[in-house]
């Protein structure tokens, strides 16, 4: 943690501003989880609807297991967001959280904004994004 000693009202006031976005950032990334927690469950008891009925129409067993690759897919889709906003709210306890996990320069707060779970700089996720296409 950092604490700054200066009797300048203006670098205290700087700081509580900072505080008071990463409490903001804070509150997205709690409102989210809670969001997909709700979310997940609500699939997860449609898919045990799903999978209790029995069809004896191929078509009918096709559209069901088509759903059911689909309830399949959102869900792991989910997860994955779940546990990059796990990892944003430990950086905010750590301390670390706005700083890119590559370069450790300042995750610009639009990006943060946007996304607040960002876990790299734009330029740094680019570059990620480029080496996982190769």
């Amino acid at each position: 943690m950092l604490i700054l000693r200066d009797n300048d009202p203006s670098v205290q006031k700087e700081i509580d501003m900072d505080t008071i976005k990463l409490k903001g950032y804070q509150e997205r990334l709690l409102s989210r989880r809670h969001d997909l927690v709700s979310t997940l469950v609500r699939l997860e008891d449609e898919n045990h609807e799903e999978s209790g009925e029995r069809y004896f129409d191929w078509l009918d067993q096709a559209r069901e297991e088509s759903d059911n690759r689909l309830l399949d897919k959102l869900t792991d889709t989910y997860l994955q967001e779940m546990g990059k906003i796990e990892k944003a709210l430990r950086r905010i306890l750590s301390g670390s959280y706005g700083r890119c996990a590559a370069c450790r320069r300042p995750i610009g707060e639009r990006r943060l904004d946007i996304f607040p779970a960002a876990e790299f700089c734009s330029e740094c996720e680019g570059m990620r994004e480029e080496f996982e296409r190769v």
